[in-house]
């Protein structure tokens, strides 16, 4: 099983305004979603040979709050028409905003999606009075270790038993 770190964003007062139109990661989107999390993550150290229904069954578990309540105000989609091409996942994990998923389609990567829909979220929940955003990252993930250093998140320790052991 691959190894996982916990990183950490301390938010701040940035303001900023965005290039681009977000859309709210609503659960109408599920199955659009899926779509593009198989896209992203197939051929990856993340995949774990899921299928479309398997993927689906994972949204549908982050929407039910497997992983503590979605952040719908901090849960954003990048769309065209109905395709989904980007997005992050945010929800309370242990009462922190915590990403659980951020993903971009194989042919919209490198264009900057990620990085600014992760600040779209940071920047809401500081708006929303968090002062902190967390994620955890599989270490052979270079290129999404890179991405989130360069965005000013660090790493921090394991605080339980349970998070040393996170699937």
């Amino acid at each position: 099983m691959p190894k996982r770190i916990r990183m950490s964003l301390r938010l701040s007062d940035d303001k900023r305004d965005f290039p681009i139109t977000f859309v709210p990661a609503e659960k109408k989107h599920l199955y659009a979603m899926a779509e593009a999390i198989l896209d992203a993550y197939r051929d990856t150290i993340d995949y774990e040979g899921e299928d479309l229904e398997q993927t689906l069954d994972e949204l549908k578990r982050v929407y039910k709050g497997s992983y503590g309540p979605l952040m719908d105000e901090a849960s954003f989609l990048l769309m065209e028409e109905n395709l989904v091409k980007a997005g992050v996942l945010v929800c309370l994990y242990r009462g922190e905003p915590t990403i659980t998923y951020t993903f971009t389609r194989k042919k919209e990567q490198r264009l900057g999606y990620a990085t600014l829909l992760i600040l779209k979220s940071a920047q809401t929940l500081y708006q929303l009075g968090y002062h902190s955003l967390y994620l955890y990252v599989t270490v052979e993930n270079s290129s999404a270790v890179r991405l989130f250093e360069s965005l000013g998140f660090s790493e921090v320790p394991l605080t339980t038993v349970t998070e040393i052991n996170i699937d």
